[in-house]
């Protein structure tokens, strides 16, 4: 059910890297030069690159501690990702592994998103070029190593390949369980036939039923989540809901067809509106589709298209001008 979701005419095999065209030898390069650069973050200004350190050297006791607490509490604590921290300190030193794992998610990322839809490159080199897209390979660097493998499933034309790869993001990153409970009541809505509207409702009680027992199911199971946030309604300015409510609307009036064809990216929407105002952990969830959702927006058609690649470039552009003066260009320590 998920491949009605998933538009199989964006999908494209790995074979062939060996046999590139200009435009595909343009977009390597690139995506190569996009990952390179993240990768050498000078260590003493970013955020967080301490704590990747400590993951690099110590994730496997981190683990078999885990393991000796149960199942459930190893599964809830992405256990994927100390897996491959554990695997690359064994032979590679600690700052090695963590620019090892920006340069490959950034690359990664960036290699399949530029080769999605070549008529759109410029938009696309813009949407990777977005401070939500970067942080997550120069700060969230397990959030943006999971997105590196959603990303590769989504666009793998292996279904076998795709379903491993996307059961295995939540155990790299927990912002997946939602990531893929949001995917798989797309998929089953859209088998359903239910409408539009219909599915965007459940969309919306789906976060605010998540966003009330969320507190109480990180506890249950044991998830780092529970000591990290506090689940309650964020201090938000709302530039955020007014531009993703914006985008929504522009979405729901380019018709039935557009939001069949995007039941996972406009539910996601949904879903992310829904619990904007109730859990400041939404965000990082909502982070984790998003490079999809800008995606979809493309597919827009008329004044609708033009709308929204307007209110993307005045956003993206916000975006960058309120971390003039922070340290890092906002990415760093303060």
């Amino acid at each position: 059910m998920i491949e009605r979701v998933i538009n199989p005419g964006k999908r494209f095999h790995a074979a062939g890297f060996f046999t590139m065209r200009p435009f595909d030898l343009l977009a390597f390069l690139l995506a190569i030069a996009y990952g390179a650069t993240l990768s050498q973050i000078p260590t003493e200004l970013y955020k967080d690159f301490g704590n990747y350190l400590v993951y690099a050297e110590h994730s496997w006791p981190r683990l078999q501690g885990m393991l000796n607490q149960g199942v459930l509490t190893t599964l809830a604590n992405e256990p994927v990702w100390l897996l491959i921290n554990s695997i690359m300190g064994s032979f590679l030193e600690p700052e090695t592994v963590v620019r090892t794992i920006i340069f490959v998610s950034g690359s990664v990322v960036a290699w399949l998103v530029l080769r999605s839809r070549p008529k759109h490159f410029v938009w696309l080199v813009i949407f990777l070029l977005f401070p939500t897209v970067l942080k997550n390979h120069v700060i969230h660097l397990r959030q943006g190593a999971a997105i590196a493998v959603f990303v590769w499933a989504w666009f793998s034309p292996n279904r076998v390949v795709r379903a491993i790869l996307m059961a295995s993001t939540p155990f790299i990153h927990a912002s997946f369980f939602f990531i893929l409970a949001v995917l798989w009541s797309a998929s089953l809505m859209t088998s359903a036939r239910l409408g539009p509207v219909i599915r965007i409702a459940l969309f919306v009680s789906l976060g605010v039923a998540l966003s009330l027992g969320l507190e109480w199911l990180a506890s249950a199971v044991g998830a780092r989540q529970a000591q990290t946030y506090e689940f309650s309604m964020a201090d938000v300015s709302g530039l955020g809901f007014a531009f993703w409510c914006s985008v929504f609307a522009l979405m729901f009036m380019q018709g039935r067809g557009f939001l069949r064809k995007y039941a996972f990216e406009t539910g996601l929407i949904g879903f992310y509106l829904a619990t904007y105002w109730l859990i400041e952990v939404t965000a990082r969830i909502f982070e984790s589709g998003l490079l999809l959702v800008l995606l979809a927006g493309l597919s827009l058609t008329g004044w609708r298209r033009l709308t929204y690649l307007s209110a993307v470039l005045a956003y993206g552009g916000l975006s960058w001008v309120v971390r003039v003066g922070q340290p890092a260009m906002g990415f760093g320590v303060g």
